[in-house]
């Protein structure tokens, strides 16, 4: 890779770091100035290496020296990524990198947002507060009306000089208007960089699918895909960054295919006080609280019926919103900022109807728990009331270090809780984003809350949207909860069901192991997923991550429910017995063929448990595909038990999931094989004395196996539904 030295100070730049510092901090402006550095070195070479050095970098014209002439539409690896995490910073990111990019000769930059006006005009709102002292930025509204007129009035004097910023939802006609205007100032005469942000989303081909069943001559390519290329074809001499926090769709194209990313641009890691996946996914995490997938179903049951005025309310929705009262009036009473915004956030369904009905129970109960705590309702209901937050109390006991007193909080709390009133916010709210009152605030809503939206001084989440299909960005879609509020982390509460929770957790595991497999080397992105079972989708909307698995390199991976009983295995286990005869030396990591390795797997035999990584057949394609890859040899460890003169291992059988990270047997042979072996795959194959009496097997001897995957960049993407 060609490397082209970069300016990395500016008027530019440096006013933009000064400008942010005073809100995020010195320490994380500076973090933020060293992501655009990299992110725009790596841009700098790689618009080198495709397109001759000097129009970009340090010392360079601004003007593109040589018009790209190849014979693909749109120049092969000029596409990047920038993988960040939700909520973490991902525009200033992208603005900070704008900022140095100027500092650098890029003239023409293009910021895709995703298809809401309001986001696209906060998008812009961010560009225009936040840049000075570089180029002109500009909205889809300023060119509108007439493209060729602000093409020739507005572009063409600045574009040379100090550069233009071009912001664009991903509406058809505004793309359709965009390439009106870069046409006639013929901006492909100068260095471009085109940001797309949420790139995963509406940017792909749609249709691809459906391409493939009926042919391209019968299905044409999904609209904003084509003007988005039509885009990139008219300023060829370009990179395009995608900006996203879940790539998974991006990352299953076709690595030929333009929107499959060739480099990592950067993968930005979110400063100390960023909450994600890590505090609400991890096992036993005091931040997330479980409710009854029940009382889920029996709100959106009611279908607008008034609950009348009852203490009709859900266990888990009066709990959740318990702990939000006592933990808001907490801070309000120690934060030295009177207006202060405290939310609470209840998303359970996209449907209209079913908003009425949380907005209809959250208030009536608001009223009632109001009115009992001010004594203004029955002695009995006060008491319930002080039981319910007494609850509340203990549960943020958990978290918070030094709670105030129960009865101050409830005294403060008698004064504030009138004001929570709940907001509705969907398509059918004039408002098209929350109105925010200081202290307590509500809201409801759907898909209005999701993709881009940040909840300001969100505390607690009450979710339970339980699509048919959970797309791998469904999580980070809704995971509002995610961001940079460690002022708030004591008091921040998840609520749901544990079968949503399970689901979330496997997304979140699955996000973990796609950065670990892009790996140190950012540079290149080599990922190829395997995907086993019918067609690759090209769309993260037809991923289901609670039916994907993605096997991280350097895993052990073993079946969680091998087959056990004699009738079962006696012939398979004869088979595997006679190919292993002359591998008997327990320590010994004998390097194999990966086509014996895969011919030893085919004789195992396990009872496939939903969500477990295991499934034979996947596992032999996944091996399959890393020998076509150049892959062919590998390692076998074959344990029969040297205390027992190699008799067999005594290990008790357990049941799915109850077995522990090592699997079959000690731990010291996985950690060996990671050590010893990184680069491929290592079987390891424990000979089990299968005793029924106090082990629970069926006194026949077993071959369990275990796979340890090489330390590789790849990543093995299973569908867990597959249905072949």
């Amino acid at each position: 890779m060609t490397h082209t030295p970069i300016e990395i100070n500016g008027d530019c730049i440096d006013r933009l770091i000064k400008k942010l510092a005073k809100k995020i901090g010195q320490k994380e402006a500076n973090k933020l100035k060293e992501t655009a550095i990299e992110v725009v070195q790596n841009c700098v070479n790689v618009y080198s290496e495709n397109f001759g050095v000097g129009d970009v970098g340090k010392n360079s014209k601004g003007i593109v020296g040589q018009l790209y002439k190849g014979q693909d539409p749109i120049p092969n690896g000029t596409t990047g990524l920038i993988y960040g995490r939700v909520q973490s910073g991902k525009t200033n990111t992208t603005i900070a990198t704008l900022a140095l990019a100027h500092e650098n000769n890029f003239r023409c930059f293009i910021v895709f947002t995703s298809n809401n006006t309001w986001l696209g005009e906060q998008t812009a709102n961010r560009f225009n507060n936040q840049i000075e002292g570089g180029p002109v930025i500009f909205d889809w509204e300023a060119w509108k009306e007439d493209p060729v007129n602000f093409a020739k009035t507005k572009i063409t004097p600045y574009i040379r000089d100090t550069g233009v910023v071009l912001v664009t939802t991903k509406n058809i006609s505004h793309l359709k208007r965009l390439l009106i205007v870069l046409k006639t100032a013929k901006v492909k005469n100068f260095p471009t960089l085109i940001f797309d942000d949420e790139a995963d989303n509406a940017s792909l081909n749609t249709n691809e699918s459906k391409q493939a069943k009926h042919g391209k001559d019968v299905v044409p390519d999904s609209s904003t895909f084509v003007h988005i290329g039509e885009i990139r074809q008219e300023v060829a001499n370009h990179i395009y960054i995608q900006v996203t926090a879940t790539p998974q769709s991006l990352l299953l194209q076709k690595l030929s295919h333009p929107c499959s990313p060739q480099f990592c641009a950067a993968l930005p890691e979110p400063g100390e006080s960023y909450m994600g996946g890590e505090l609400f996914f991890t096992e036993k995490s005091n931040y997330c609280c479980i409710v009854d997938a029940e009382e889920i179903n029996e709100l959106k049951k009611q279908k607008g019926e008034n609950p009348g005025n009852q203490w009709i309310i859900p266990d888990g929705l009066r709990f959740a919103l318990c702990c939000f009262f006592l933990g808001s009036t907490y801070k309000m009473l120690s934060s030295d900022k009177e207006d202060a915004t405290y939310s609470f956030l209840a998303h359970i369904c996209y449907k209209q109807d079913i908003h009425n009905v949380l907005e209809k129970v959250i208030s009536q109960f608001v009223i009632n728990l109001d009115q009992a705590i001010r004594d203004k309702s029955s002695v009995t209901k006060n008491k319930q009331a002080i039981k319910w937050l007494e609850q509340a109390y203990e549960e943020l006991n958990k978290t918070v270090d030094n709670l105030p007193p129960f009865n101050e909080l409830i005294d403060e709390l008698r004064i504030q809780l009138r004001r929570a009133i709940p907001k509705i916010i969907n398509a059918n709210n004039p408002d098209k984003e929350p109105n925010y009152n200081p202290g307590m605030n509500i809201l409801i809503g759907g898909n209005r809350l999701g993709r881009g939206v940040t909840i300001e001084g969100l505390m607690v989440t009450y979710y339970g949207r339980d699509a048919k299909q959970k797309v791998m960005d469904t999580v980070h879609q809704h995971a509002r909860m995610y961001g940079y509020r460690s002022q708030l982390k004591d008091v921040t509460r998840l609520f749901l069901p544990e079968h949503i929770l399970d689901a979330f957790r496997s997304i979140h595991e699955a996000d973990e192991a796609m950065r670990q497999a892009i790996g140190d080397d950012i540079d290149n992105i080599q990922i190829q997923p395997v995907w086993v079972g019918g067609d690759i989708p090209t769309r993260a909307n037809v991923l289901d991550p609670s039916l994907i698995g993605v096997l991280a390199p350097g895993k052990m991976i073993f079946p969680q429910s091998p087959a056990y009983k004699k009738e079962e295995i006696e012939e398979s286990s004869q088979q595997i017995e006679t190919l292993l005869i002359d591998y008997d030396k327990d320590d010994q990591y004998y390097e194999v063929d990966i086509d014996f390795i895969i011919k030893i797997i085919s004789h195992t035999k396990s009872h496939y448990i939903t969500t477990e990584e295991w499934e034979n057949k996947r596992i032999i394609k996944g091996l399959t595909d890393m020998k076509s890859n150049g892959m062919t040899k590998g390692r076998l460890n074959v344990r029969r038990g040297k205390r027992n003169n190699k008799e067999g291992l005594d290990m008790p059988r357990k049941e799915p999931f109850k077995w522990g990270g090592f699997g079959f047997g000690s731990g010291n042979w996985s950690i060996y094989a990671k050590k010893h072996y990184p680069d491929v795959p290592t079987l390891i194959i424990c000979y089990q004395k299968g005793e029924k009496q106090n082990k629970g097997w069926d006194d026949h001897p077993i071959y369990l196996p275990m796979l340890v995957l090489p330390k590789q960049k790849f990543v093995l993407m299973f569908n867990y539904a597959e249905d072949e």
